[in-house]
C-alpha cells in the first residue's frame, strides 16, 4: 500500500488553500498514518492493474545516461487536485523512473483545481531549489503564464497529461491525443449500436481546451453517420456526484437513447455508478451501449459486470516516465526540435475480452515512445 504524505505550506496564502498531498523529506511535512487493516467480511475492491514496463529495449535505442549526479537533477511534479489517474498510473511512471535511474521526484497533488492553487504550490517548490518541472495545467490558459515565469527563473518544462492554449510555454507537452480518442471511441461506440441510434454525450467543463476537442471528436464521428444523432448533450461535470446526478437524470430523460459517451475520466465514475442503479432498478430495460475514458475501480467493475462496453486507456505511466526523462535530459543540454511540441502517449480500448491484460498495450507503447525521443523529438 503506498503512504500517503500530507504537507501544510507554512505561507499564508497557501494555508488558505489547505491541505495537499506531497512526497517529500523536508520538514514542513507531517506523515499521516494509514490503516493497513480491512475487515474480514468486506468484499475488496476490484484493483487498477498496475504497468510494469521493461524499458531495456527501448534503452538500446536511446543513447542518454546522467551527466550529473542524480541528486543534482531536482525534479517536482505536480497535479491539480486528488484524481485516481494520478494515483494509479501517473505515480507509478514516476516511481519507476526513480528505480531506473536514482533520481528522487517530488510531487505534489494540489487541493482544488485553479491555477491560483498551482502557482502558489509550484513558486514554492521554485524557492526550495526545485527546477526541472512536469505540470498538468489547472487552467489552459494560466498554466502558461505559470510556464514562462518559471523559464524566466531558470527553470525546465514539460506540460503533461492535458493540452494548453497556444502557443504552448513548454519544452513538449507529453499527452493523449483527446480528438482522435474521442472520434475513435465514438467510431466504436456507433458500430457496437449497429449504426443506427441516438447517443447522449457526456462532456466535463466546456471552459477546458481538451473537453472542447473532444466534443468536437464526438460531433464529427456522429456527422459521418446518417442514421445517428446526438439526443442530448450533457457538460460541466467536474466531480463523481456531479456526472452521477446530471447521467442519471439524461437517462431518465431519454428513455430511447442507444448508447452513451464519456469522454472524461471524472465523467466515467459518474457513469460507471449511473449505470449501476439503472440496471439495478430497471432490470428489463434494453441494454444502452457505453463507452468511457480511463480505467477507474468503478469503470472496470462496470466493464466486468456488462453496463460499460469497453473504455479508453490513456498512458499515464508514459506521461510520467517519460516527462521526467525528458526533463533529466533537458537539464543535460538537449533541446526539443521544435518548442512546444505535442507528444502522443497513445491510448487502447479496453472491454471484457482484454480486461486482465490491457496493461501489456501500454506497456509497448510507452517502451517505443522512450526509444523515439532522440531520433524523432530531442536533440544534443
Amino acid at each position: 500500500m503506498k503512504k500517503r504524505i500530507m504537507a501544510l505550506f507554512l505561507a499564508a496564502a497557501v494555508m488558505a488553500a489547505g491541505l495537499m498531498g506531497c512526497k517529500s523529506n523536508s520538514n514542513e511535512t507531517a506523515e499521516l498514518e494509514e490503516s493497513t487493516e480491512a475487515p474480514a467480511e468486506e468484499t475488496e475492491e476490484p484493483k487498477e492493474a498496475a504497468v510494469n514496463v521493461d524499458t531495456t529495449e527501448a534503452s538500446a535505442n536511446n543513447t542518454w545516461k546522467p551527466e550529473k549526479d542524480p541528486s543534482e537533477y531536482k525534479i517536482c511534479c505536480y497535479w491539480p487536485a486528488p484524481d485516481t489517474f494520478f494515483d494509479s498510473y501517473v505515480l507509478e511512471g514516476l516511481e519507476a523512473f526513480e528505480a531506473d535511474y536514482g533520481v528522487d521526484i517530488e510531487w505534489v497533488v494540489g487541493t482544488e483545481w485553479t491555477q491560483d492553487v498551482e502557482n502558489q504550490m509550484v513558486e514554492a517548490k521554485v524557492a526550495e531549489g526545485y527546477n526541472l518541472f512536469l505540470i498538468f495545467g489547472a487552467d489552459t490558459a494560466g498554466a502558461n503564464a505559470l510556464y514562462s515565469e518559471l523559464y524566466d527563473a531558470g527553470c525546465q518544462v514539460v506540460n503533461y497529461a492535458g493540452l494548453m492554449d497556444e502557443p504552448q510555454k513548454s519544452a513538449s507537452t507529453l499527452a493523449s491525443d483527446v480528438y482522435v480518442q474521442a472520434y475513435n471511441s465514438t467510431k466504436n461506440l456507433i458500430e457496437l449500436m449497429g449504426g443506427e441510434g441516438q447517443i447522449i454525450n457526456v462532456l466535463e467543463q466546456l471552459s477546458d481546451v481538451n473537453t472542447q476537442k473532444r466534443q468536437q471528436g464526438v460531433e464529427d464521428a456522429v456527422a459521418e453517420y446518417e442514421n445517428v444523432s446526438i439526443v442530448q448533450t450533457v457538460a460541466d461535470i467536474s466531480t463523481v456526484d456531479q456526472g452521477y446526478e446530471k447521467i442519471s437524470d439524461a437517462l431518465t430523460a431519454n428513455a430511447g437513447a442507444t448508447g452513451i459517451i464519456t469522454t472524461g475520466g471524472t465523467a466515467s465514475q459518474g457513469l460507471a455508478n449511473a449505470l449501476a442503479d439503472y440496471y439495478g432498478t430497471n432490470q428489463n430495460v434494453p441494454h444502452i451501449y457505453a463507452g468511457s475514458m480511463d480505467q477507474s475501480n468503478e469503470v472496470m467493475e462496470a466493464i466486468a459486470q456488462g453496463h460499460i462496453d469497453y473504455t479508453v486507456a490513456q498512458n499515464g505511466w508514459a506521461m510520467g516516465y517519460v516527462s521526467s526523462l525528458i526533463l533529466c535530459m533537458l537539464s543535460d543540454g538537449w533541446e526539443a526540435n521544435e518548442f512546444g511540441q505535442f507528444i502522443d502517449t497513445g491510448y487502447l480500448f479496453i472491454d471484457q475480452s482484454n480486461s486482465e491484460t490491457w496493461q501489456t498495450g501500454i506497456e509497448e507503447n510507452a517502451a517505443n515512445l522512450i526509444a523515439t525521443l532522440e531520433t524523432d523529438w530531442f536533440t544534443k
